[in-house]
């Protein structure tokens, strides 16, 4: 299992970088003010880095569980039984990545909203 952590979160940065300006653009092209007054294709990686640095943990964290889950789930020889097994183990990964993915939000949120107020230590000790 140790190779999977990075193998996802490359994977999830490299899903990143080819999503994130296609829907960029897919945005653009549905605003009513239409493509170019919404920027057309200037800027359409802005974003891009804090987008990918947040998907690598939580994709790493999907492969992980995927793979476990797999790992520990009988499939036998009977092949009928592989497609459930690969169901299971990504219904178990969506779910620890998607706990991932709300938490680091969430820490987010705390975080712009503790420099908003000037770091008062109050706030920090709630968010934390």
């Amino acid at each position: 299992l140790d190779r999977f952590p990075p193998a996802g979160g490359i994977a999830g940065v490299c899903v990143d970088l080819i999503l994130f300006p296609l829907d960029t653009v897919k945005t653009r092209l549905q605003s009513p003010q239409g493509f170019r007054k919404a920027g057309g294709f200037r800027g359409i990686y802005a974003g891009v880095p804090s987008t990918a640095i947040g998907s690598f943990p939580n994709a790493a964290a999907f492969f992980v569980t995927y793979e476990y889950v797999k790992s520990v789930l009988p499939c036998g020889s009977a092949s009928y039984l592989s497609p459930v097994t690969h169901m299971v183990a990504a219904s178990f990964g969506e779910v620890v990545r998607s706990h991932l993915q709300k938490f680091s939000a969430v820490m987010m949120q705390c975080l712009i909203y503790m420099v908003e107020k000037l770091c008062d230590l109050k706030l920090i000790y709630l968010c934390f």
